[in-house]
């Protein structure tokens, strides 16, 4: 039975994001993290390194520990008090909640209409779309470093929002996928973006690399075998990812750019910051929908191949842990 439940919650998960994506903004578990991040930042009262630091540590695992403690109350009380019916009540929810936690599709919809734009000769267009999805002035971006940063989209967030989430879940769950997804949008609202938060997001910026640093690195092996199956160059893909891992500032985040730029034979750049693979700049934007290709494939893989015997093994035997021991103290 316990079998059947567990392989049941990231299977139907995994169907609703590809079919679905994300859910609507008022009902999304990362954008209630995110207004509790924001409203906690903005109560620190900016006074020197060390006061801004240790506050940025209490910013940082409030939300943590809220979300997850939540999470294992919500689906504990459900599935120890609520009978037979709890425990599909149980399965549903934890179903809902982890298709959350991670994004294939949403990669996808941020990035191939920036595709569509540029066939149609509509620069502005694809610009503006340009500017929803990363941080830098796009303003002056030509369509060569458009394409490139559609890429690098997708590529840094198989890690970050796939990858990653789905590692946790198979370690821990829910509660895990829940950990990881709260540190990650804190390392995106606070960590080391500006002046405002260069102390302020020391802690969050830190424990998201922690927490990124096995899957950038395990993303590699996957990203070359999907390149294997759809005929890419995976061996180039290791070769690029050994070389140019280390360009970027991010500890982690050129692992999984450099492997997919490498398999793809193309170069990702962001001026005065990086340049990752050979070549020229692309001028097709076909290049975008190749990136996405490789992207959802390895997803697919790495689910297949880690989340699911991982969570079979030990995902559901800790969260049920976590959810019963909860319980037990209350």
């Amino acid at each position: 039975m316990l079998v059947a439940v567990a392989l049941l919650i990231p299977i139907c998960a995994l169907f609703i994001d590809l079919l679905f994506g994300e859910p609507p903004n008022k009902v999304h578990p990362v954008v209630w993290m995110g207004k509790v991040i924001g409203f906690l930042d903005e109560r620190v009262q900016r006074k020197s390194q060390r006061h801004d630091r240790i506050c940025g540590v209490f910013v940082s695992l409030i939300p943590i520990l809220l979300f997850t403690l939540a999470v294992i109350l919500i689906l504990g009380a459900i599935r120890i008090y609520g009978g037979d019916l709890g425990l599909i009540v149980w399965e549903i929810l934890s179903v809902l909640l982890f298709s959350t936690l991670f994004a294939i599709k949403s990669l996808g919809t941020h990035t191939l209409p920036m595709m569509d734009d540029l066939k149609n000769n509509d620069i502005e267009a694809a610009r503006k779309k340009a500017a929803m999805v990363v941080s830098r002035d796009v303003n002056k971006l030509d369509e060569p470093h458009l394409i490139s940063c559609a890429s690098e989209t997708v590529a840094e967030n198989l890690v970050d929002s796939v990858i990653s989430p789905m590692f946790y879940f198979g370690i821990a769950g829910i509660p895990g996928a829940t950990v990881l997804r709260v540190a990650n949008t804190e390392d995106g609202m606070i960590g080391y973006l500006s002046e405002k938060h260069k102390n302020v997001g020391r802690f969050a910026a830190k424990l998201d690399d922690a927490l990124h640093y096995i899957t950038a690195r395990l993303s590699v092996p996957f990203i070359m075998l999907a390149s294997a199956i759809l005929g890419y160059d995976w061996r180039n893909a290791w070769k690029v990812a050994k070389r140019d891992h280390v360009q970027t500032s991010s500890p982690n985040k050129g692992w999984p750019m450099a492997a997919i730029a490498g398999a793809l034979g193309i170069r990702m750049e962001k001026e005065g910051y990086y340049s990752l693979g050979d070549g020229e700049l692309q001028n097709d934007p076909e290049i975008i929908a190749k990136t996405v290709r490789l992207m959802k494939a390895t997803s697919i893989l790495f689910f297949i191949i880690v989340l699911m015997p991982l969570y079979l093994i030990i995902g559901i035997t800790v969260q049920m842990f976590l959810e019963n021991a909860l319980f037990g103290l209350l």
